[in-house]
């Protein structure tokens, strides 16, 4: 632990552009976006009977209903920053092995006292644990600061807004939710982690060519040879990785559920894990056989990573 800690924030100095940088310009983007719609609102309404309006609708609502729907546009601003985070989890993991053997620093790091296995832990653990704890505790901050934003606006028509907030354990349960679904998807996204390091242990140059080429030609394969044996189209690989992306336990979409637009975990668009928010559904996947047989497919990927870091040159 002494030696995986130092390495840990290595990979942040490193990378604290994408792991800090990142989130706070998508929490800046919020702020402004709210601000640019006050602002409009206010142009275009001088008296601002819109906002009066619609702060006395929401006066009317049961404390439920108001409980409800801040609880669920929490839940349903944390998509873009798991889809920004999604993204800089795979360019991190991409270079997460190469960069070293790209610009020859390779043998100093092998050199210092710290065993190939805790360098490829400290690099899983960034992105499983790190990158989203960074994520998350700027979308808590943007959250506070909208909220201050949304209360001084109300204290401006006239209205009471801590009538109108909801209790503080409806934004505990919100960021609470949001983070286990966050490290939940980490467990579930260990295959692509997994392949995106051994990637990044063995690929010469261009990384993302060879991450995202060997399965798109293995589809195309199977989907042909599959056609030409039976005539139609079967699941293949693109149908098992298209699955597997659909069950995310990440909130990622939203649907109707009990006529009402909520937000769902993944994309509603199988039947085979329910995609309500709740943690029941986020433990069904992790407990299921399609995480059993990701986790022994990660376990192949990441020791063939180990082996190639062991075995790697400055050549």
């Amino acid at each position: 632990m002494n030696r995986l800690i130092p390495l840990l924030r290595r990979e942040y100095w490193e990378n604290k552009g994408a792991f800090r940088t990142t989130p706070m310009v998508i929490g800046g983007l919020y702020v402004i976006f709210l601000l640019m719609s006050i602002f409009t609102t206010a142009r275009i309404d001088s008296e601002l009977y819109t906002l009066r309006e619609a702060v006395r609708m929401l006066s009317d609502q049961t404390p439920e209903f108001r409980n409800a729907l801040i609880y669920q546009g929490m839940l349903g601003s944390s998509v873009f920053f798991t889809v920004v985070m999604g993204f800089v989890i795979f360019f991190y993991l991409l270079g997460s092995l190469y960069d070293d053997r790209k610009d020859r620093s390779i043998l100093f790091w092998k050199s210092l006292p710290a065993s190939d296995t805790l360098t490829l832990a400290s690099k899983l653990l960034a992105a499983m644990v790190v990158i989203p704890t960074f994520f998350l505790l700027i979308l808590v901050a943007t959250h506070i600061i909208m909220a201050i934003i949304g209360a001084l606006m109300i204290l401006g028509v006239d209205g009471n807004p801590w009538t109108l907030m909801p209790s503080m354990l409806i934004p505990i349960k919100a960021w609470s939710m949001i983070a286990v679904s966050w490290y939940a998807q980490s467990i579930w996204a260990l295959p692509m982690f997994g392949w995106l390091m051994l990637v990044s242990a063995f690929a010469p140059r261009l990384p993302l060519l060879f991450a995202t080429l060997p399965p798109l030609v293995f589809a195309v394969l199977q989907t042909w040879i599959e056609f030409l044996r039976t005539f139609t189209l079967k699941s293949n690989i693109v149908g098992v990785i298209g699955d597997w992306i659909v069950n995310s336990p990440a909130i990622l979409t939203a649907e109707v559920h009990h006529g009402s637009g909520e937000v769902a975990l993944g994309f509603p668009q199988t039947e085979q894990f329910d995609h309500s928010v709740n943690l029941i559904n986020i433990a069904d996947r992790l407990l299921s056989i399609e995480m059993l047989g990701g986790l022994v497919l990660a376990t192949v990927f990441l020791a063939a990573a180990l082996w190639l870091r062991r075995r790697a040159t400055e050549s």
